[in-house]
């Protein structure tokens, strides 16, 4: 099979769909999302591990008086209560996003896009591409994510894949506009025999932090199907 791959004139054509965008969404249940299975759990399981065994080594901190005055907190947007499940039955995924986000769905150079944008105030970009291609690996949609963002006319430097498993893999990035506005993203890869989709969850690099439990709820309802059409 010819090996797929993201193109510098697809990543155009896509960002002239940010504008005026809007698709429906399923309504499903107001619980918070599940990460995907083995995805992070590993690493979960080894800093537990490590904890337990140096915590007899470590003093009891104390409770120390709290200072008088105004203080700078560091403050975080709500995750929101109410979110829908978006599900594309064709291509064999779904995921879960804030209750009253927009975007919508193109099908281009034999790539299905999904562009959405999440409801103030956290306003967080969501990008998903879903495409077939059996020899892809899971470093392989990586690369193709970095060249869809150059595409949009950024720069990107991204970090390594990590909690990684046979099916999923996460990456940050750091993305600097050619106005020199930057940009913070985190990437999820995920391969099922010959599906592969390609999710990026982003923002301005300084509203990052503020969003980051949003941004891992929405990537962590990730889930695919084996036998997605074509």
């Amino acid at each position: 099979m010819k090996k797929r791959s993201i193109t510098i004139a697809l990543a155009a054509m896509i960002a002239s769909m940010l504008s005026g965008c809007s698709f429906s969404v399923g309504t499903g249940n107001n619980a918070a999302p599940a990460k995907p299975a083995n995805t992070v759990a590993a690493n979960s399981s080894n800093s537990n591990t490590t904890s337990a065994k140096t915590e007899s080594a470590k003093p009891k901190l104390a409770d120390e008086k709290k200072p008088e005055g105004t203080a700078k907190s560091a403050k975080k947007n709500p995750v929101p209560d109410s979110w829908v499940y978006v599900y594309d039955e064709k291509k064999g995924y779904g995921f879960s996003l804030p209750e009253g986000s927009t975007g919508e769905m193109e099908k281009l150079e034999g790539i299905d896009v999904m562009v959405a944008t999440t409801p103030a105030p956290s306003e967080i970009d969501v990008f998903v591409l879903a495409y077939k291609d059996e020899t892809l690996s899971k470093q392989d949609l990586l690369t193709d994510a970095v060249k869809f963002l150059e595409g949009m006319g950024q720069k990107v430097t991204p970090d390594k894949l990590h909690a990684e498993s046979d099916e999923y893999a996460v990456a940050d990035a750091t993305t600097v506009l050619s106005t020199g506005g930057k940009g913070k993203v985190r990437i999820l890869v995920g391969t099922d025999v010959t599906d592969n989709y390609v999710m990026i969850i982003g923002t301005d690099e300084s509203k990052f932090a503020a969003n980051e439990s949003i941004i891992d709820q929405i990537w962590g309802s990730f889930e695919m199907w084996s036998g997605g059409g074509s």
